[in-house]
């Protein structure tokens, strides 16, 4: 069980980390986005992306490994 949880808490991380840099990139004005059309900063898929991350984020710490003592 400890294994899957690992797992769970290092691609939750990743996911996370990954989305919030795809917010930041649909904020960015001036940039071809890749999933919509224009150059100007869309929101609604910055705001998707960060709610996907804050969901990431709050499995990691739900899976987060114990501390051996």
């Amino acid at each position: 069980m400890s294994n899957s949880k690992n797992t769970i808490f290092y691609g939750a991380i990743v996911v996370a980390v990954i989305c919030i840099a795809l917010a930041i990139y649909y904020i960015i004005p001036g940039m071809t986005h890749i999933l919509a059309s224009g150059t100007t900063p869309h929101y609604k898929h910055a705001i998707a992306l960060g709610a996907v991350a804050l969901v990431c984020i709050i499995a990691a710490l739900v899976n987060r490994p114990k501390v051996a003592r």
